[in-house]
């Protein structure tokens, strides 16, 4: 057999194989053809599993917080399977959503040794009760995000607001100018619409509103008032059968009553009426019962809106108050005790309240075990519990119960962090992650 120079092929019979060159040049082009639509299908399958790699579908989120992930291999190519952490109802993209996501209790600052208005360092008299956290709405010395803590005193007649910035330590004198009103300042609550925080002083009588520089813009008295104790803001829901354009509500531990106070503006400036709106259980030594107001709550298969929420300790149980705003408004006192929306244990006398930003579930605090609880109203259920003081506490004397405000955040990286009073070491502290 030969070769032929001109084909480079084995021919078997010898007969060379005559190409012009016109033919050649044919060939030539068809294999330059086919060699780039080998390389073109090889650059488009590429594109596709490029592509294919890198689309979300519809249903996946696009970025996995918090996932483990496991690889694979099946003939050389990799596989990379991914899950998301839903243990602890923390679906909300990876962030810690519930208390059962929180293990890191921190000392933010002490409410006994705090900076005044001339930057020194002062001892004052402490036991701190409540929290607030300041709206947007605020000017003066208060930047939004920053935390108010009422002292309550050690004999009932505290006199200061401490301010921490940021919620950051050391803490400092919110009430720069001190008024004979500001006594045994109890639970508080911010105007979100005005900056205003209103403050129920307990040995005063009294309801006072603080400005956003920390001077008393009122003082607010009536004949409903008997020890008030907590404080909650309605967001401003109107009440057209007086005018009120905003409210706020009390609780009285003095007869256990809630009193709702309607804001109503005038050409004199404000006009506060007061009703009394409810009833809990009277306890002898004073009812801290505590409240908090929701727009809206789903109770089993109905929803009811100006929700009121309020602990009721002596009987381990959690009241709701649908359309707070506008329910009585007359001069008859009345004793609704609410719609039972959950009772008994992990509940042990309840005693502060707030509201999960992250899921709407409600947090309470315990002031029978030093506990602090989440529970699912919609559900009924409890979701978590987590022990913030360690101390035990003496079920006869209450010696030892050291919690009662409680207030509710998201953090930085967007998880749930939860501020807390903690009167047997005079601190505000913090549960995060």
């Amino acid at each position: 057999m030969t070769k032929h120079r001109e084909t480079n092929q084995w021919n078997n019979d010898s007969v060379p194989i005559v190409l012009d060159k016109r033919s050649k040049h044919l060939r030539k082009r068809r294999l330059i053809a086919a060699i780039s639509g080998v390389l073109l299908l090889a650059v488009v399958l590429a594109a596709v599993i490029s592509l294919g790699r890198n689309i979300t579908h519809a249903d996946s989120p696009a970025h996995v917080f918090g996932s483990n992930t496991a690889n694979t291999t099946n003939n050389n190519i990799t596989v990379t399977t991914t899950t998301t952490n839903n243990n602890n109802n923390n679906n909300n993209q990876g962030f810690a959503t519930t208390v059962n996501n929180l293990n890191r209790i921190s000392v933010v600052g002490s409410t006994s040794f705090v900076v005044n208005g001339q930057g020194h360092t002062v001892t004052v008299d402490a036991n701190p009760y409540g929290i607030a956290i300041a709206p947007n709405r605020v000017n003066g010395s208060l930047r939004p995000g920053d935390v108010i803590v009422t002292n309550f005193g050690a004999n009932e007649t505290g006199t200061t607001l401490i301010r921490f910035p940021g919620g950051k330590g050391p803490g400092f004198l919110f009430n720069t100018t001190s008024t004979t009103g500001t006594k045994g300042p109890a639970f508080e609550a911010f105007n979100t619409l005005t900056g205003t925080d209103w403050v129920s002083n307990f040995s005063g009588n009294n309801v006072q509103v603080f400005r956003s520089n920390g001077s008393v813009e009122d003082t607010i008295t009536s004949g409903l008032f008997d020890m008030p104790w907590g404080q909650a803001f309605n967001q401003g829901v109107r009440n057209l059968r007086d005018g009120a354009v905003d409210s706020f509500f009390i609780t009285n531990a003095g007869n256990a009553t809630i009193v709702r106070i309607d804001v109503i503006p005038s050409n004199r400036g404000p006009i506060f009426r007061a009703f009394q709106i409810g009833q809990l259980t009277p306890v002898q030594g004073g009812a801290k019962d505590n409240i908090t107001w929701v727009s809206s709550l789903r109770i089993g298969g109905h929803r009811y809106f100006d929700v009121l929420l309020a602990v009721d300790p002596a009987t381990n149980r959690v009241a709701a108050y649908p359309n707070s705003s506008t329910i009585n408004t007359s001069g008859m006192r009345s004793t609704s005790k609410g719609i039972t929306v959950f009772q008994g244990q992990p509940l042990n006398m309840p005693g502060g309240l707030t509201v999960n930003p992250l899921n709407g579930d409600l947090l309470v605090i315990n002031l029978g075990n030093n506990n602090l609880v989440e529970l699912n109203l919609t559900q009924g259920q409890a979701v978590g519990v987590r022990q913030l003081d360690n101390v035990p506490v003496d079920p006869q004397t209450g010696n030892g119960s050291a919690l009662f405000g409680v207030a509710a955040a998201r953090d930085a990286m967007g998880n749930l962090e939860v501020f807390f009073t903690d009167d047997n070491t005079n601190t505000l502290n913090v549960l995060s992650v």
